[in-house]
């Protein structure tokens, strides 16, 4: 395996901002294996409960603001891989759903009793600015990128994560009406530069990778971060986070579920389900995203030459695996 991939995941799971904790004595630095089993099993572990929370809190900053400064009444949430334990770095990335409250939209065939008389494509616009300014007040020493048709970038200064602050609106889904189920619940992302509210299922999304990871007994995140450590150690896998996650929740379930013992199968798993997706365009094309709302492989979402990137990634961690050790592939001591 390439010399600087370990180094990369170690420095990459590191927050030296806040010390020694747990993260520094990983099950990956105690094993004595060869560096492609340590990458491996390393890859695959969450990332430490410290680095998530202070993740939270420098979300909370932001949120606070908002909350504080905007005169236009929001709901706040969170979203992204931080929120469903699939991220793979210690200062991930954090998006901040910012929820107008003035209005919500239904889904077919539900209808309004009370049509609302406002425009909301304006509505969305007047809170975007509203939330650039807010911020570029508050933390007037962070870089705050307002070039984002879909959110707000914002990191440095005082602040030690990354937050992306997304102006939006709720969706009540018919599922919702149904149960008042939070999961259910939507919302339809602003995108500024061509004035669409575009759906999306957070929550839902959040409940189903939680669903299948108990049902797996862990097998589906680790298989997650996994894929995903290899796009970006890689930096030549193109195709997005969200459909690899897409793509290990299509892995059938009992394949993922293993002993922690024989964990280190999950790569020969990960690369055995990509390599049948690359060779047959008829599965490829079949399977959906965990909420359902679109394909995993269509014009917005993965291409086969990303997965044909991504598969031999796996084949290439694969055979250093293989070819570093002469026992069992399936086995690891501890």
């Amino acid at each position: 395996m390439p010399r600087n991939r370990l180094d990369k995941l170690f420095l990459r799971r590191i927050d030296p901002t806040l010390g020694n904790v747990t993260a520094l004595d990983e099950v990956y630095k105690k094993i004595s294996q060869s560096e492609s089993v340590k990458y491996a099993l390393g890859a695959m572990q969450p990332i430490d409960p410290q680095y998530t929370k202070a993740t939270f809190e420098q979300g909370d900053r932001v949120k606070n603001q908002l909350d504080a400064k905007l005169s236009t009444s929001c709901s706040f949430a969170y979203q992204g891989s931080v929120t469903n334990d699939t991220h793979i770095k210690a200062k991930s990335d954090l998006d901040l759903l910012t929820v107008i409250k003035k209005f919500h939209d239904l889904e077919a065939p539900q209808q309004p009793l009370y049509p609302y008389q406002g425009n909301p494509v304006q509505d969305m616009r007047d809170l975007r600015a509203a939330c650039e300014a807010v911020l570029i007040s508050s933390f007037p020493q962070a870089k705050v990128d307002t070039s984002g048709s879909k959110a707000i970038a914002m990191e440095g200064g005082s602040l030690t994560r990354k937050i992306d602050v997304v102006p939006a609106s709720w969706h009540h889904t018919n599922r919702y009406a149904q149960t008042q189920l939070e999961i259910y619940k939507g919302v339809m992302v602003f995108d500024k530069d061509t004035g669409n509210r575009i759906p999306n299922a957070p929550f839902l999304h959040n409940y189903l990778i939680g669903e299948r990871d108990a049902i797996t007994r862990g097998g589906l995140r680790k298989a997650s971060r996994l894929m995903k450590s290899l796009k970006y150690d890689a930096d030549k896998v193109s195709i997005s986070s969200y459909d690899i996650v897409a793509i290990a929740y299509n892995i059938e379930a009992s394949l993922l579920t293993l002993p922690k013992e024989a964990e280190l199968t999950i790569v020969e798993i990960c690369h055995q389900y990509c390599s049948t997706l690359l060779a047959n365009a008829s599965l490829r094309a079949s399977i959906s995203v965990p909420v359902g709302n679109r394909k995993v492989f269509c014009p917005e979402g993965a291409s086969e030459e990303g997965l044909a990137q991504l598969t031999a990634e796996l084949a290439e961690l694969r055979d250093d695996i293989i070819s570093e050790n002469s026992r069992s592939f399936t086995k690891l001591a501890q």
